[in-house]
C-alpha cells in the first residue's frame, strides 16, 4: 500500500507541475512558439539532411532492384587473372572496381555450373560499349560495315544520340528488357528494341531503321573489361520492333553481333549470366564461384542476408575512419551545442517571469523537486512538440527537394524513416536538457524572495568565482591545444588497413585524443564566457551609464545572457570554420585536379570520338548552337598524342637527371606545384597524381596547341606559358619536370605513357610551369612535328566569350548543349573564386543569419525580462535615446563575448580539421591551410551590423506600464 500511495503522490505531484507549465506557457504565448521553433528548426534541418545525403536506395535494396523478376542471380565472370587471390564479394556484389588481365579467358558456363544446383539454367547475355545509334547512315537491317561508313559532313547531327546495348537469346531478352509499351521483343538478329527517351531524340517508330556504330576504342577499359577493343569500328543495321518506357538510352538487341566478335576475341571480356530455375542460389554457391574470379548477385542471398560471421572479413581504412569520427564529433558537438544555447535562454526568463509562481507553489508545500519538474515539463513537451513540427517539416523539405532532382528509384521506399522518431526523441531529450539550469535555479528559489519578485541570491556571485573562470578557461584551451598535437603525430599519411575489432592501438589513442581535443576545447570556450558577465560588470566602472547598465544587466541574468553569447559564439565559431575548411578545400581540390580553363571559358569535347573530322564537325555545330543563347566570341582547338597502338612516337616530361627521386619515390605535391622549393619524394599513393577535368575520352596526357588556344584557356600564367610555347618550348604541370636552367627533359616513345624506363630516345625543350594544367606536357603542332609526333588526334574546342561566362550562363550552355546532342561533352572551370563555388557560402550565410537571430532573440528576452526596469527608468526621467543607448549596449556587449571567441575558436578548429587532413593525406596533400581573411572580416562586420541594425528595430522604447497578472 506504501508504494501505491507513493506512487499516487508522484503522479498527482507530476500533473499538477505540468498544469502549472501549460498556464505558464499559455500566459507567455510569444516566447513559447518562440521556443518550439527554435528546437523545430534543427531538428528539420537534422531529418532532412539525413533523408537527402543518405544512399537511396539502400545497396540491399538496389542490389535487388538489379536483379530481373525471374531472375535467381545475376553473375559476372572476370578477367582477373585466377593465380591472384579471389574476389571477396559482398552479397550486394563485387567489393568494387577490379583491374581485368587483359590476356586472361574468364570462366565459362561449364566451370559456373559446378558451383550451382543442378536444376540451374544460365543465360549469358553481353554488355556492349558505349555506342552511337544513328538514322543517318544507309544500313539495311542486319548489315555490318567498317564504323563511320556512310557518315559525311551532310549527315543530320541531330540523328546521332549515344546509347548503351545489350544482347542476348530470345528468353534472356524478355527478362532483360522492362515491359514493352509498343510493338514486340526482338526476333531476329536484325531488330530491335529501344527506350522511349532514344525514340524521343532520333523521331522513332516501330518499323524505322537505325544503324549502331562501335567508334574506334579510346583506350578506357570499363567493368566489362576489353570489350571496346573488341567490337571497335564496327557497325550494324537493325529495325526497331519495339518500345519500352525509359528515360535513358538504351538499346536491346538478339545476339548475334556483339556476341559474334566477344566468342572471337575472349580474352579480358567479362562474362554475364543469368540463372533462372526453381532453387535460389545459396550464399556458399556465390563464395564457391569467387575461386574462378566470379561473384553472384543472388536474389535468396539478398533476403536471407547471411550473418556476419559468414561473410568476408571487411578492411577498414584507419585514417579514413578518424576522418569520420573527426567530422561527427565537430559537427555534433557544435551542433549540440548550438541547439542547447539557442533555447536555454527562452526557458531562464520563463523561470524569472514565474518567480511569484513559483514562490507561491513553494510556499503552499511544493518541494525543491517539485519546481524543478514544473520547469522540467514544460521543456519536454516544448521539445515534443518542436520535435513533431520540425519531423513534419524536414519530411517535406526532403520530398520537396528529391521533386527537383531527376527520378530515380522509389524515394519514399528508399526513405530513412528511422531518423523520423530519432528527431523527434532527439528534440524531446533536448527540451529537457535545456531546462536543467533553470530548474536548478527555480529550486533554489526561497519562497520570500520569490513572493517579493526578486531573485535569490546566488554563490556565482563571488569575485572569485569569476576569477576561476577566468583562469580555468584559458588553462582548458591550452591542454585542448596539447591534446589535438598529440592526436595529430599518432596518424601517417600511409593508408593502414585492418578488419574490424582489431583497431591499433596507436590509432585507439589518435582517436580518443581528438575527442577530448574537441571536448575541453568547448569546455575551454564556455567557461571563458561565463567568467565574461562578472568580470564585465567589475571593469564597468568607468563605462557609461547605459554601458554600464547592460554590463550589471549581463551579470544579473546570467542564466540568459551566457547561453545566448554562447549560441553566438557556436555560430560564428561554425561559419569561421567552415571558411577556414572551404578555402582549404578549394586550394587542395586546385592542386588535385588538372583542368583545361580557368574562370568563365569552357571546353567541348566528344563523349564518344568517331574520327578527327566528324568529331570536329560535330563540336563546330554544337558551338553554332551556343552562339544563338550565349555571347561567344571564338574557340581554339587542341590535340593529343594518338594512343592508337600503330600511332607513332608519343611524348611525355619526366625529372632531370640531376633532381630525380629514387626507385618507386615521386615528387610531392608540393614539390610539384611550387617552382624553387626543395624537392621532396614520396610513395606513389601520397605523390603528386592529378585527376583530370576534360570532356573526352580519347587522347593522352600529352596536349598539343598553339599560343592562342593556351591563353584561351584562361589559366593563371597562361601568357608566359604561351611564349613559351611559341618559341619551341613545352609546358609542364608539375615543377618537379622543370630543371634548375628552365628545361624539361622529353621523352619519346612508342608506349602511349612515355617514362624514364620505356623512352627510345631524350630530347631537351625549354620549359615553362603552368600549374593546375590538365595536360602533363604541351607543345605546339610545329614542336611535335619536330621532336618526330606526328600522329594527333582532335579532342577538343576551348570556347571564349565576351564578357567571359557567368556561372548561371555556363549552366546554361550545359542546358543548351544537352538538348541539342548527347554526342557533346562540355567543362567548365572547377573554382571561379578562392572559395570555390559561390554555393559554398550559403551555410555560411545560414550560419550568419543565426548568429543574428541569436542576438535578436536575445534582445527580445531581455526586453522582456526588463521591461519592468525601463518602465522605473522612464519614471524617473530617463530619455528615450538614453534608453535606445541600453538596448544598443546590451547588443555590444552580447557581441563583444561571442563574436571575437567565435573567430578565434573557428579558426583554431578549421585550422585542426586541416592538419589533420594533412597528417592522414586523405582526399590529397592539404599543403595550405587558406582562412579566407576577406571573408572572415566580411562575415564579422555582417553579423555587427545586421545586430544593430536589428536592435533599432526591437529595441525601440515603448510607454507601455507594467500590469501585474493575478498569480
Amino acid at each position: 500500500m506504501s508504494g501505491l500511495r507513493f506512487v499516487s503522490s508522484v503522479w498527482g505531484r507530476s500533473r499538477a507541475a505540468v498544469r502549472l507549465a501549460r498556464r505558464d506557457a499559455a500566459r507567455h504565448r510569444a516566447r513559447t512558439i518562440l521556443a518550439t521553433l527554435l528546437v523545430a528548426l534543427p531538428i528539420a534541418a537534422l531529418i532532412a539532411g539525413t533523408a537527402l545525403l543518405s544512399p537511396a536506395p539502400p545497396t540491399r535494396d538496389q542490389a535487388l532492384a538489379g536483379i530481373p523478376d525471374g531472375v535467381q542471380a545475376v553473375i559476372t565472370a572476370t578477367a582477373i587473372s585466377q593465380d591472384n587471390a579471389p574476389i571477396p564479394q559482398l552479397p550486394e556484389g563485387a567489393p568494387g572496381p577490379w583491374i581485368d588481365d587483359l590476356e586472361q579467358v574468364p570462366a565459362g558456363e561449364a566451370e559456373l555450373k559446378g558451383s550451382l544446383s543442378s536444376g540451374a539454367r544460365l543465360l549469358q547475355y553481353w554488355n556492349a560499349p558505349r555506342l552511337l545509334v544513328t538514322t543517318g547512315i544507309p544500313l539495311s537491317p542486319g548489315e555490318e560495315a567498317e564504323a563511320g561508313v556512310g557518315i559525311t559532313a551532310d549527315t543530320d547531327l541531330a540523328g546521332i544520340a549515344t546509347t548503351d546495348m545489350q544482347e542476348a537469346d530470345s528468353e534472356a531478352l524478355t527478362l532483360l528488357m522492362p515491359a514493352l509499351t509498343a510493338g514486340t521483343a526482338p526476333a531476329t538478329k536484325a531488330e530491335a528494341v529501344i527506350t522511349s527517351s532514344l525514340a524521343d531524340r532520333l523521331g522513332l517508330g516501330i518499323g524505322d531503321e537505325i544503324a549502331v556504330v562501335a567508334p574506334p576504342s579510346t583506350g578506357w577499359y570499363s567493368s566489362d573489361g576489353r570489350i571496346g577493343d573488341v567490337v571497335a569500328d564496327a557497325q550494324r543495321g537493325y529495325r526497331v520492333s519495339g518500345i519500352v518506357d525509359d528515360e535513358a538510352s538504351h538499346v536491346w538487341a538478339h545476339k548475334g553481333w556483339i556476341s559474334r566478335m566477344a566468342a572471337d576475341d575472349k580474352a579480358g571480356v567479362d562474362g554475364h549470366w543469368l540463372v533462372v530455375g526453381d532453387e535460389p542460389v545459396t550464399w556458399a554457391q556465390a563464395t564457391s564461384m569467387n575461386q574462378l574470379q566470379a561473384f553472384a548477385v543472388s536474389r535468396h542471398v539478398l533476403t536471407e542476408y547471411p550473418g556476419d560471421s559468414e561473410l568476408y572479413p571487411v578492411q577498414v581504412d584507419i585514417n579514413a575512419l578518424l576522418l569520420q569520427i573527426a567530422g561527427i564529433v565537430l559537427t555534433g558537438a557544435l551542433g549540440t551545442a548550438l541547439v542547447l544555447m539557442l533555447v536555454t535562454p527562452a526557458f531562464a526568463v520563463s523561470t524569472d517571469q514565474s518567480r511569484r509562481t513559483l514562490g507561491l507553489a513553494a510556499a503552499t508545500g511544493a518541494t525543491p523537486a517539485d519546481l524543478r519538474r514544473i520547469v522540467n515539463a514544460q521543456g519536454t513537451v516544448i521539445g515534443a512538440a518542436g520535435g513533431l513540427l520540425g519531423a513534419a517539416v524536414g519530411v517535406a523539405i526532403a520530398f520537396l527537394v528529391d521533386g527537383w532532382i531527376p527520378p530515380g528509384q522509389d524515394f519514399a521506399r528508399s526513405f530513412p524513416w528511422w531518423i523520423v522518431p530519432t528527431g523527434i526523441g532527439v528534440a524531446t531529450l533536448l527540451g529537457l536538457i535545456t531546462t536543467l539550469i533553470p530548474a536548478a535555479s527555480a529550486a533554489r528559489l526561497q519562497p520570500v524572495d520569490a513572493l517579493k519578485d526578486r531573485p535569490t541570491p546566488r554563490r556565482g556571485t563571488k569575485p572569485g568565482r569569476a576569477k576561476f573562470f577566468a583562469i580555468a578557461g584559458p588553462v582548458t584551451i591550452l591542454a585542448a591545444a596539447v591534446a589535438g598535437v598529440l592526436s595529430l603525430a599518432g596518424v601517417t599519411p600511409t593508408p593502414e588497413y585492418t578488419t574490424p575489432g582489431t583497431v591499433p592501438a596507436s590509432a585507439a589513442i589518435s582517436a580518443v585524443l581528438l575527442v577530448t581535443t574537441v571536448v575541453l576545447a568547448i569546455v575551454g570556450i564556455l567557461l571563458l564566457v561565463r567568467a565574461i558577465p562578472s568580470l564585465g560588470a567589475r571593469l564597468a566602472k568607468r563605462a557609461p551609464v547605459a554601458s554600464r547598465l547592460a554590463l550589471h544587466d549581463a551579470a544579473e541574468h546570467r542564466s540568459r545572457f551566457v547561453p545566448a553569447a554562447t549560441a553566438v559564439l557556436v555560430t560564428v565559431c561554425a561559419a569561421s570554420y567552415f571558411i577556414v575548411v572551404t578555402g582549404s578545400m578549394t586550394a587542395n581540390d586546385r592542386d588535385r585536379v588538372g583542368e583545361v580553363v580557368q574562370g568563365g571559358s569552357l571546353v567541348l569535347g566528344t563523349d564518344i570520338p568517331i574520327g578527327n573530322e566528324i568529331d570536329r564537325l560535330v563540336i563546330t555545330d554544337t558551338i553554332d548552337a551556343l552562339r544563338d543563347a550565349l555571347p561567344i566570341n571564338g574557340h581554339e582547338p587542341i590535340y593529343s598524342a594518338s594512343i592508337q597502338r600503330d600511332a607513332s612516337l608519343r611524348f611525355g616530361a619526366v625529372q632531370p637527371l640531376n633532381r630525380s627521386c629514387p626507385e618507386g619515390l615521386y615528387p610531392d605535391t608540393a614539390s610539384s606545384t611550387k617552382t624553387g622549393v626543395p624537392l621532396v619524394c614520396t610513395t606513389a599513393n601520397t605523390a603528386y597524381s592529378p585527376s583530370l577535368s576534360v570532356p573526352w575520352w580519347g587522347g593522352t596526357d600529352a596536349g598539343i596547341m598553339d599560343s592562342d588556344a593556351l591563353l584561351a584557356t584562361g589559366m593563371n600564367g597562361a601568357t608566359a606559358a604561351a611564349a613559351v610555347l611559341e618559341d619551341g618550348g613545352i609546358v609542364v604541370n608539375n615543377a618537379a619536370r622543370l630543371s634548375a636552367d628552365g628545361t624539361v627533359r622529353v621523352a619519346l616513345s612508342s608506349d602511349p605513357l612515355p617514362t624514364e624506363e620505356n623512352a627510345e630516345q631524350f630530347v631537351e625543350l625549354p620549359g615553362a610551369f603552368l600549374r593546375g594544367f590538365a595536360f602533363a606536357a604541351t607543345v605546339s603542332p610545329d614542336t611535335a612535328t619536330e621532336i618526330g609526333v606526328t600522329d594527333w588526334e582532335y579532342v577538343g574546342e576551348i570556347v571564349t566569350a565576351d564578357p567571359e561566362l557567368t556561372p548561371a550562363q555556363l549552366t546554361e550552355a550545359r542546358t543548351t548543349i544537352k538538348q541539342h546532342t548527347s554526342l557533346v561533352r562540355m567543362t567548365e572551370a572547377n573554382s571561379y573564386r578562392d572559395w570555390g563555388r559561390d554555393s559554398a557560402l550559403i551555410p555560411i550565410a545560414l550560419l550568419a543569419a543565426l548568429a543574428v537571430a541569436a542576438s535578436a532573440i536575445s534582445l527580445l528576452l531581455a526586453k522582456t525580462q526588463s521591461r519592468s526596469d525601463v518602465t522605473t527608468m522612464l519614471a524617473v526621467g530617463a530619455t528615450k535615446r538614453f534608453l535606445r543607448r541600453f538596448t544598443l549596449s546590451q547588443a555590444m556587449v552580447l557581441l563583444a563575448a561571442g563574436v571575437p571567441l567565435g573567430f578565434v575558436a573557428g579558426i583554431a578548429l578549421g585550422t585542426y580539421q586541416i592538419a589533420w587532413n594533412r597528417a592522414t593525406g586523405i582526399g590529397g596533400a592539404w599543403i595550405e591551410t587558406v582562412p579566407l581573411w576577406r571573408l572572415q572580416a566580411g562575415l564579422g562586420l555582417t553579423i555587427i551590423g545586421a545586430s544593430v541594425l536589428a536592435v533599432l528595430v526591437i529595441g525601440r522604447p515603448t510607454n507601455a506600464r507594467i500590469t501585474r497578472t493575478i498569480d
